[in-house]
């Protein structure tokens, strides 16, 4: 029988609705814990041990860290509906990296300026923590609102050309592509920015994104999540290929710039895609933490 799949998120995280919305897509089953926005997060570090970020994925005790690992793991366990394929999804997998990594940041720090004067001083200061290497402090938000409105407007028109003529960007259905560029559009509309932007053409598209909904989901508490995890040993895993890292080895991982958020453990797997380390919980026991490869450092402790 298959473990439940526990998603810890918040409502108004862009890459959980990211994940909410593949689910919709799969039409899966899925248990909802909500986190705090902010630190602390007792129950969630309990399970990462470090990592902070939001959405993480429970299945047992294997605990998934990062959303686009996240839907790699689902596809691989759900296969159908399959995501599309081929030379349109590959294209529109590095524009979907591109939102993830670059984009979905300026679309943070615009609605920020747009905001500035409504923005929680406790909210500001948790990001500027989080995000040291983006300047978020107010006067260089609002020197930079401009520029940043210009930066949207060109890459939401490079969005409507890739769709023209297509359902998705990955074609007749969806890709991962499509779930990496929404949320940020979502997270524009959810702040009633995104009419300053979007071109008549991109609405059919926004309307398809949100009619895939969210799946069957139900509340579960952090205790229910933690008794998951106590009950259930982490999945096998294949051999580990050769590399500079041997299994077993005391090492720490951490996403690219962020050492406040190093995730130590024992490492168990490693190779071009994935890391996984094995960790004691207090209160689960052990645990198999899961990283992407791509935007995540390894070191040995």
């Amino acid at each position: 029988m298959n473990a439940a799949l526990i998603l810890h998120h918040y409502q108004a995280s862009p890459y959980s609705e990211k994940i909410r919305s593949y689910l919709g897509f799969k039409q899966l089953a899925w248990q909802s814990l909500l986190m705090p926005m902010l630190l602390p997060k007792p129950d969630l570090m309990e399970l990462t041990g470090g990592y902070r970020r939001a959405p993480v994925l429970q299945i047992g005790a294997d605990i998934y860290c990062d959303s686009a690992l996240i839907i790699q793991e689902l596809e691989r366990r759900f296969p159908q509906p399959a995501l599309a394929s081929g030379p349109q999804a590959a294209q529109a997998g590095l524009l979907g990296r591109l939102f993830d990594v670059d984009i979905f940041w300026r679309a943070v720090r615009y609605l920020m300026a747009c905001r500035i004067e409504h923005l929680p001083q406790a909210l500001l200061d948790d990001r500027i923590a989080m995000h040291p290497q983006l300047p978020l402090q107010k006067s260089q938000l609002l020197a930079d609102q401009a520029q940043l409105a210009i930066q949207l407007q060109a890459l939401i028109n490079q969005v409507d050309q890739a769709l023209s003529g297509r359902d998705y960007l990955g074609g007749t259905h969806p890709c991962a592509g499509d779930f990496a560029v929404y949320h940020t559009l979502w997270f524009l509309q959810g702040a009633q920015l995104l009419a300053d932007f979007i071109p008549n053409t991109l609405l059919p598209w926004m309307g398809k994104m949100a009619a895939l909904g969210h799946g069957q989901m139900r509340s579960v508490t952090a205790s229910e999540a933690f008794a998951a995890g106590n009950q259930a040993q982490p999945a096998a895993l294949a051999e580990m290929p050769d590399s500079l890292f041997k299994a077993g080895q005391k090492v720490l991982v951490q996403p690219e710039g962020y050492p406040q958020e190093s995730v130590a453990g024992e490492l168990v797997y490693l190779d071009e895609q994935k890391i996984v380390i094995a960790r004691q919980s207090t209160v689960c026991g052990l645990l198999h933490v899961h990283f992407p490869r791509m935007d995540y450092d390894i070191r040995a402790v």
